[in-house]
């Protein structure tokens, strides 16, 4: 059994600093921690529902869906510092070297974006496997996904009226966010 440790004071610098004014983190950071924090409900979920009494072929579904889930959270994971890093150095910048940036943020954006749908099918599909018992925090985390995404697609259309270009991408994460929403 793990120990629960005083993680408040681990968090608190990062809420400290995202409450801030100016340019830094922001909704970009919290919507790749959302998805994190998402991915983790999922996979203890996932964790719990594994157990000696389920078949061969569902603990198989179980584990390959687990990997899936933790190999997109550590991908995300350092979006949450990189986002307000990235956004920063854009407003810093000027003409071809902001738009490098920004070009950069939207990718993480979008990335966050494709990573959140991603999950969100993937704990669709195991809804019905996921015991009972921890249902409600498996359900917690696919709505921390759905923010992920709606962080996502706020922040690319923030940053469509910053470059005051349209983004190919938007709409259609905009229709997967509506799909995500209505289930």
């Amino acid at each position: 059994m793990t120990t629960v440790t005083n993680y408040r004071n681990k968090i608190k610098p990062y809420l400290d600093d995202l409450e801030k004014k100016g340019v830094g983190l922001g909704g970009g950071s919290a919507g790749a921690l959302a998805f994190c924090l998402g991915c983790s409900l999922v996979a203890k979920s996932i964790n719990h529902t594994k157990s000696k009494d389920i078949s061969k072929l569902k603990k198989n579904k179980l584990d390959n869906r687990l990997v899936k889930v933790k190999e997109l959270k550590k991908k995300i994971y350092p979006y949450i510092d990189q986002d307000g890093q990235l956004f920063a150095k854009m407003i810093k910048n000027k003409g071809k070297e902001r738009k490098k940036y920004l070009k950069k943020v939207n990718h993480l954006l979008k990335t966050l974006a494709r990573s959140s749908y991603k999950v969100f099918l993937l704990a669709k599909e195991l809804d019905f496997d996921i015991k009972k018992g921890i249902k409600s925090d498996f359900n917690l985390g696919i709505n921390f996904i759905k923010i992920a995404m709606k962080s996502a697609t706020y922040n690319l259309d923030a940053n469509n009226k910053i470059s005051g270009k349209k983004d190919n991408y938007l709409k259609d994460f905009k229709n997967k966010f509506k799909k995500m929403e209505k289930e």
